[in-house]
Parts: C-alpha cells; sequence; structure tokens
C-alpha cells in the first residue's frame, strides 16, 4: 500500500464526523489519552527517539528498550499520583530531548546500550507529567491506559523508522530531538 493510501486512513480516524455520534459512544478519557502523546512535540520525539534506538540495536533491545522505558514512565506516574514532588520536571523533559537526541547518533552498539540504560531514569520525569496532565474528569485509568497504547503506537513507529533507513534519518531526527530539547531548555 502507497503511502498516500495509509494518509488517507490515517486521516480518516482523526476526523470529526467519527465523533459526531449523539450516543456518547466514545468515553473523553479514551480519546483524550490516545490523542496527549501526539499532541506534545517533546513526548513524542523521546517516544520516537527510543524506538530509533531499540532497531539500532536490534534483537532483544528491540523489546527490552521500550519495556524499560514503559516501565519508568509508569513509575513517574505512580510518583505524582503518591503526590511526591519533583522539582523542575520540566526542565528534566528538555533535558531528555537533548540526550536521546544525541544517544540516536551513537554508532557502537555497547556504548549505546549502557548510555541507553542509563538515559531511561528520564522517562520517570515524562510519566510523572503524563499523570500531572490527566483532565479532572476523565477515568485516570482509561486516561493512562490509552496514553500508554498510543505512547507504544509511536515507539513501533520509531522502530519501524530505523529498520527501514539509514543513517542520514537518524542525523536529521537527531537535530530535530537537538533543536527542541535546546528551545524548551530555553524557555523553561
Amino acid at each position: 500500500m502507497r503511502i498516500k493510501n495509509w494518509l488517507i486512513a490515517a486521516l480518516c480516524f482523526v476526523s470529526p464526523s467519527l465523533y459526531a455520534h449523539t450516543g456518547g459512544h466514545i468515553d473523553h478519557s479514551l480519546i483524550s489519552g490516545l490523542m496527549h502523546p501526539l499532541t506534545g512535540i517533546d513526548h513524542l520525539l523521546v517516544l520516537m527517539a527510543v524506538g530509533l534506538i531499540a532497531a539500532k540495536q536490534g534483537g532483544k533491545a528491540l523489546f527490552a528498550f521500550p519495556a524499560v522505558f514503559f516501565a519508568l514512565m509508569a513509575a513517574g506516574a505512580v510518583l505524582n499520583v503518591y503526590a511526591v514532588q519533583i522539582p523542575f520536571v520540566e526542565s528534566l523533559i528538555a533535558l531528555s530531548l537533548i540526550a536521546f537526541g544525541l544517544l540516536v547518533t551513537i554508532g557502537q552498539k555497547q556504548r549505546a546500550k549502557i548510555f541507553f540504560l542509563g538515559l531511561s531514569f528520564f522517562a520517570v520525569f515524562h510519566g510523572y507529567a503524563h499523570a500531572a496532565e490527566i483532565p479532572a474528569e476523565s477515568s485516570a485509568a482509561l486516561y493512562f491506559s490509552a496514553l500508554m497504547l498510543m505512547s507504544l503506537a509511536i515507539c513501533l513507529g520509531g522502530c519501524v523508522l530505523g529498520l527501514s533507513t539509514g543513517k542520514r534519518i537518524n542525523y536529521l531526527f537527531s537535530l530535530a530531538c537537538l533543536s527542541s530539547g535546546l528551545y524548551y531548555l530555553a524557555g523553561a
């Protein structure tokens, strides 16, 4: 199937006409959770970076890297639920963009694995921020489940991109992460 057909199919899923039913069949928590990772460029880029890095490593890392990241993201959400205060969350998320942007370009596999495990602690701050942004009228469990599902889809998209493209895309993606991270860091 050509890319144009995939784009048309994707547009059908986000078309407002799908939400025009009057019976309230679509839960607000579900929609909000699914859309949240797509509306924040910081979360979107980091999730894509995790997928790209996992694809570069290959083998067990293809599943282990996202699993570690998502487990730590869930741990961050739990910290927020229990009202643990983490200062400078937005600055740490901006730093994560820079760190993962640099990690995308590291070529040596063993060094990249060590750096990934070290940098995965940034996932805690992403999960913390996600939990802080749960709308008050939403079901927290449904919202966060939908958010994690969409996050997984984005991460898998990064894996597919990493497996089907070369170094040039990694460098361009790295530049996007670095510039976004610096921009957000300047604003934090």
